[in-house]
């Protein structure tokens, strides 16, 4: 069965102001450099059969430098994107609530069918990564190791598609910067229905 590592990108200034970064290209911040590179040493040793990563800098970055010890072709995809959040990205969740309360209220209670303006609902974000990394299986038949390196939300949302979870559990889920999450999937690279999570959110290495 393939083992794939889906990894959360290194720290952003973004992220320590907790804003919603969406699809907008942020890049890593110093220690968020620095986080990549403890993942980088966690996957030294691994024989790694390919490394995928979203195209926004966050991810891209912390992928090339994981790749410093694999000499791979990183395959670059907008389909691991974070969840675009339209008009709410670069906003805090203190500055919406004050701001646009009702419809961001009503998003948070509904965010599998709500959409905020410009942006989409958890079920597309789902949809999209449940295609992109169920192609990846069935590409990488076998005991293969794939890495991956994505947003929160896409990890989430494969924890989501796995588990059949509902919106309250979804924002339970614990997503850390450059944490790793574990899954195996049979080789019929069917995401929700054959694929085992084997763990979520470890970030040992960054103690």
């Amino acid at each position: 069965m393939p083992r794939i590592f889906l990894i959360r990108h290194g720290e952003t200034l973004w992220n320590k102001e907790t804003r919603y970064q969406g699809q907008l290209d942020i890049p890593l911040s110093k220690e968020g450099e620095q986080q990549a590179w403890r993942l980088a040493n966690v996957f030294r040793e691994e024989n790694i059969e390919a490394i995928y990563s979203s195209d926004l800098m966050r991810a891209l970055n912390t992928a090339k430098i994981i790749n410093n010890f694999h000499n791979k072709k990183v395959v670059i995809t907008p389909l691991l994107r974070e969840l675009c959040f339209g008009k709410w990205e670069g906003k805090t969740y203190e500055e919406l609530m004050k701001e646009e309360k009702d419809e961001y209220t009503e998003w948070l209670n509904n965010p599998f069918c709500l959409q905020p303006l410009g942006g989409e609902s958890l079920s597309e974000l789902i949809n999209r990564v449940d295609y992109i990394l169920s192609e990846m299986a069935r590409s990488h038949k076998g005991n293969k190791n794939i890495l991956v390196v994505t947003h929160g939300g896409p990890i989430k949302a494969v924890i989501s598609a796995i588990l059949g979870i509902n919106t309250e559990a979804f924002f339970k889920i614990k997503i850390g910067n450059a944490s790793i999450t574990e899954i195996v999937v049979e080789d019929d690279g069917d995401i929700k229905k054959n694929a085992f999570i084997v763990k979520i959110n470890d970030t040992c290495h960054l103690k």
